[in-house]
């Protein structure tokens, strides 16, 4: 694979030296792959050619004796005299995810054994998923205020143990916390995120007493406000206004018709495997999730038709389950819930259309708005939408214009 980058036997046979030697080609090969520029390409393969004969200067002779230790030496004494530093953080991290699998990534354990938090974190991580069944980054919220907890006990009592927590203490945690927050969003997240670590910490035997009571309740109307939307006739616009001349085009229609006419969530749509889709049944498949309720779809003929036009003439041809793939390298999965978001901004701004919030949430609240005005049933909604509780669903007859007007009192003579 090395002769799709470069030329000169020469140059291949350096690049063949040294410790990496076995695993050159199959660099040059996931690069081609995930679809990095020819320039970027010969970058990290031409990085990697140097760490190696710098790890055989060493007396190194196999990759798995090459750590973040002899990674940042190499950094720090070969290509600090080179005047090419500056390009070489970049090309080694390309290298270090393409090279390594996960979990043997530079044989680098010092971050774990260093965290004194790892232990409790990962019993709390575990819970999270296995007990409460809460998505990846709901857990990963959750987590960061755990750690948040632990870091400013530790900075106020120094080693002692969790178990001498006191409910005291929990609130001086809490009102220092809350004077850095300005939204009441922000503030009821601090107080939900800190009750659930405490619940943990009691369910684990980590605390002798449940300190969640402590946290006060930031008050919150539940049905204050009306959920932003739009208009069905803008939702279509957006649709219809896609240019499917070119793959990610093709991508970004499919993208939005599961986000509005089916409704799915950001990660369900990222999550989205082609095994998920039954073609003869006409239905799409959500594995459980959030709430942990699967649920089945129908494959409405446009959400089907686009689907089959992206997955035959705009997927990328990569080895992997997910049908919504990135066409920029690395090819591959859409990692983070911004890559969505960003979509459905791009053709917003693109189509004129004036929104009233932005992301993916938009369309989703779009679609429950436009099914309670037509008059579908609440329970047929929350089940569309996979809502565990009529009472989430509650919060959309506020738009139910059709109705409130039925139930609206005239104006008095008087104020004519």
């Amino acid at each position: 694979m090395l002769e799709l980058y470069f030329s000169k036997p020469t140059r291949i046979r350096q690049l063949r030296r040294g410790p990496l030697a076995p695993q050159i080609d199959s660099l040059a090969a996931d690069l081609h792959r995930q679809g990095y520029s020819h320039r970027t390409a010969r970058n990290v393969l031409g990085m990697a050619s140097k760490l190696s004969c710098f790890a055989r200067i060493l007396g190194v002779t196999h990759p798995e004796e090459i750590d973040r230790a002899l990674i940042d030496r190499f950094l720090g004494e070969e290509l600090a005299t080179e005047g090419r530093f500056d390009q070489a953080p970049a090309a080694i991290h390309h290298l270090a995810q393409l090279l390594w699998p996960q979990g043997q990534q530079d044989n680098d354990k010092s971050p774990i054994s260093d965290d004194p938090f790892h232990e409790v974190l990962d019993g709390y991580e575990r819970y999270l998923r296995d007990v409460r069944g809460l998505t990846v980054s709901t857990r990963q919220s959750y987590l960061k205020r755990g750690r948040l907890l632990l870091i400013w006990s530790t900075e106020q009592f120094g080693a002692r143990p969790l178990s001498s927590l006191r409910g005291l203490d929990i609130a001086n945690f809490v009102r220092t916390h809350l004077g850095h927050l300005d939204s009441r969003s922000w503030r009821k997240k601090l107080c939900t995120e800190t009750r659930g670590f405490l619940r943990y910490l009691y369910w684990a035997d980590l605390l002798p007493a449940d300190l969640a009571a402590v946290v006060p309740r930031v008050t919150e109307r539940r049905l204050a406000s009306l959920p932003r939307h739009l208009p069905w006739e803008k939702v279509r616009l957006l649709i219809d206004t896609v240019d499917t001349s070119h793959p990610q085009g093709m991508r970004d229609k499919a993208v939005l018709l599961l986000l509005a006419v089916l409704g799915l969530r950001n990660h369900e749509v990222r999550n989205l495997h082609l095994a998920h889709l039954h073609w003869r049944a006409a239905e799409l498949e959500i594995p459980a999730g959030k709430g942990r309720r699967a649920r089945v779809l129908p494959l409405t003929q446009e959400v089907g038709g686009a689907l089959a036009d992206y997955l035959l003439h705009g997927r990328p041809p990569v080895d992997v389950p997910n049908v919504i793939l990135r066409h920029q390298a690395p090819i591959g999965p859409i990692a983070g819930s911004s890559g969505l978001g960003a979509i459905v901004d791009k053709h917003l701004a693109r189509s004129g259309i004036a929104a009233p919030s932005r992301g993916t949430h938009l369309l989703r609240h779009s679609l429950a708005t436009h099914l309670v005005n037509s008059g579908t049933p609440i329970k047929s909604i929350a089940d569309v939408l996979g809502h565990t509780s009529i009472n989430t669903t509650a919060i959309y007859t506020k738009v139910d214009m059709a109705h409130l007007e039925a139930v609206a009192l005239p104006l008095p003579e008087v104020a004519l």
